[in-house]
């Protein structure tokens, strides 16, 4: 019945468009099989070969919605849901975006091999070359909270233009703190912080890859935050007050804490506009790996499921939408950063910067 409802929407939509030109990525409204997946990178189906598809979401099946005019709106599918397209060549990953699939990313075949080899052995990757490359001086920071250590690094940065040029200092390393809970977790504690560890394997946490947060799990606020506006909820407005991170246009420089240490705070967007050099790792990326020479030694450390050789984002102090944040997207298949939106409820990594001697964190 899905299928079917699906497939007449979407004769509807190619009737509507016309002579429109098709997109190259495979059809997202096909043969939909109903997922319990909630997070954009998770599909049961991954490692197989046969091409299959699910979607996830509050509402898996497509809906009609009357317009406040005589024509009908067709939508065919809710704001916020996602769905995965197992196809020969990889994953397509699509998200719904005021009513119609849209493509977000794509996970091709060899990586999903290589996360099946993972999965299965629980291989390790060699993280000894993690911070070559690098000529200049690493600090070590001990986070009282827990006695983890971390480098860091007093950063040379550039504008996009290459007209301003700033110091900071930041960690090279992708923070690590909170307990970790298992993928597939429902009920949260807002009593303490937690993670996710890539493939549910405490080691990659433990070994640079750091912990992996929802956008309201980062931020330090109540979990309720990653499903509402942070605007339009009391639990989340008790804690943001007047330093909101989401709060007009002022989130290009939010000084926000977060789950960093004290005198730390959450790697904001203009602190990321400033980090176009080299800062890729020599280790781990299947495509376009860098030499490290600025010292950030940025991994691909994936979304929990996968991309472990593909793609990093980084969450920013900064909401889009009800239920989307913004993030700092770093892919295999370009060298420069930009920044993206994801539902709040996603898995990702956070890098946090000193506040103190920090000419970005006064303007």
């Amino acid at each position: 019945m899905k299928f079917l409802i699906a497939s007449l929407f979407l004769l509807a939509m190619l009737a509507a468009c016309g002579d429109e030109s098709s997109s190259s990525a495979p059809d997202p409204i096909g043969e939909i099989s109903s997922s319990s997946n909630e997070e954009l990178g998770s599909s049961s189906s991954v490692a197989e070969k046969n091409s299959s598809s699910s979607v996830s979401g509050k509402n898996s099946s497509s809906s009609v919605v009357e317009s406040s005019s005589s024509e009908e709106e067709f939508r065919v599918c809710d704001d916020g849901d996602t769905l995965s397209s197992d196809e020969a060549s990889g994953v397509y990953y699509y998200i719904c975006k005021d009513g119609w699939w849209a493509l977000d990313h794509v996970l091709n075949r060899d990586s999903l091999d290589s996360l099946a080899a993972i999965e299965k052995n629980k291989e390790h990757p060699n993280m000894d070359s993690l911070f070559a490359g690098y000529n200049g001086k690493y600090f070590e920071f001990e986070d009282p909270r827990d006695g983890r250590k971390y480098r860091y690094l007093k950063f040379e940065g550039r504008s996009e233009d290459f007209d301003a040029f700033t110091t900071f200092y930041v960690m090279a390393e992708n923070l690590n703190y909170g307990k970790m809970i298992p993928s597939g977790t429902t009920k949260f504690d807002d009593s303490v912080t937690e993670k996710l560890c890539y493939v549910d394997d405490e080691w990659f946490c433990d070994n640079h890859f750091g912990g992996l947060y929802t956008w309201a799990e980062a931020m330090n606020l109540p979990k309720v935050c990653d499903s509402v506006a942070v605007d339009s909820n009391d639990a989340c407005k008790a804690i943001t007050k007047e330093r909101s991170p989401i709060s007009g246009e002022g989130y290009l420089n939010a000084i926000w804490q977060g789950i960093c240490p004290d005198g730390w705070h959450i790697m904001n967007q203009r602190e990321w506009r400033y980090a176009n050099g080299d800062i890729r790792s020599k280790i781990l990326w299947e495509e376009n790996a860098g030499r490290n020479s600025d010292g950030l030694a940025i991994i691909p450390s994936g979304n929990g499921y996968s991309g472990i050789h593909e793609f990093t984002y980084m969450w920013l102090p900064a909401e889009s939408e009800e239920k989307f944040a913004y993030s700092m997207s770093i892919l295999s298949v370009a060298y420069e950063t930009h920044s993206v939106d994801w539902n709040k409820d996603s898995f990702k990594s956070i890098r946090c910067v000193m506040d103190e001697d920090n000419p970005l964190a006064k303007n």
